[in-house]
């Protein structure tokens, strides 16, 4: 196991000078684990700028997070519900997700707990914690596996999306037209060639798991629409279209893999199990 802390989030609301992109940083652990905890002090609750990146950077990944308020026990039990409220209240609509981040209220130090607290509480909070990441360590391959999954539809959608973008652009230009002004027409109001309704009516991708227009915007200013090639010219009489593997790997192989995964892991469980239990029999 692995256990990563980044550099505090500085929540001040002037700009921070870093000696190092602390965001992308960040995006790089963020990519690679299985589970992200974000850490707050009772002393330091503020919702800052760095605060807000990161949980911009989360979004998509909710159910991997947890929200700890350590030092639980320097508070007194009813400032800890109120302070539990308010980090809730503010990180909540931060996030993507519809449900509330998972919080715990611990005290995650070599100490004993001031008799004060809710001992019993932060005990409990603080196993479930710890259950977290034995779970996030057991279950790492089918947590990678559903990444997998995930990352391959973003890239089928993308490619999708430029193809749509693209056959659009060559159904509209002519020889003699100017190819950057129906191009820039075509990026700039997509709603009037029905790109997004089109795509989500050919391919059944949902409208709400595609990017907004200002992102292709951005993009295709970076990669002119008409250096592409379409899907179609990808595709090949004995390998096939690569866009199609990439739909079945996703309908098919990836979920297959995660089964096969699924039932193996079951089968060693239970024949410890079993050889546990010829043991003690054995024993006795």
């Amino acid at each position: 196991v692995n256990l990563v802390e980044i550099p505090g989030i500085l929540e001040v609301r002037k700009q921070v000078e870093r000696s190092f992109p602390f965001n992308d940083a960040c995006q790089w652990f963020i990519d690679r684990a299985d589970i992200l905890f974000l850490v707050y002090d009772p002393a330091k609750l503020d919702i800052g700028p760095e605060t807000e990146a990161i949980l911009d950077q989360l979004k998509g990944r909710e159910n991997q997070v947890r929200i700890v308020l350590n030092k639980a026990d320097s508070v007194k039990p009813d400032e800890l519900l109120r302070l539990q409220a308010n980090l809730i209240w503010n990180i909540s609509p931060l996030m993507a997700s519809a449900e509330p981040p998972i919080l715990y209220v611990a005290s995650l130090w070599g100490r004993p707990l001031n008799p004060d607290s809710p001992t019993s509480l932060l005990l409990t909070h603080e196993n479930h914690f710890l259950q977290d990441i034995r779970d996030a360590t057991e279950k790492r391959v089918e947590t990678r596996i559903a990444a997998a999954r995930r990352f391959a539809v973003r890239v089928r959608n993308h490619g999708k999306m430029c193809d749509c973008y693209l056959n659009t652009y060559n159904n509209h230009r002519s020889f003699f037209s100017n190819k950057k002004k129906i191009s820039d027409d075509i990026i700039e109001h997509p709603q009037n060639y029905h790109i997004y309704e089109g795509l989500s009516t050919l391919t059944n991708i949902s409208r709400y798991d595609l990017p907004d227009p200002d992102t292709y915007k951005d993009f295709f200013r970076l990669n002119p629409l008409w250096e592409f090639p379409t899907l179609a010219s990808t595709c090949t009489y004995f390998r096939g279209c690569p866009i199609n593997k990439l739909d079945i790997a996703i309908a098919y192989d990836l979920p297959e893999l995660l089964g096969r995964y699924r039932r193996q892991r079951e089968a060693i469980i239970s024949a410890q199990n079993q050889g546990q239990q010829s043991t003690k029999a054995k024993h006795k």
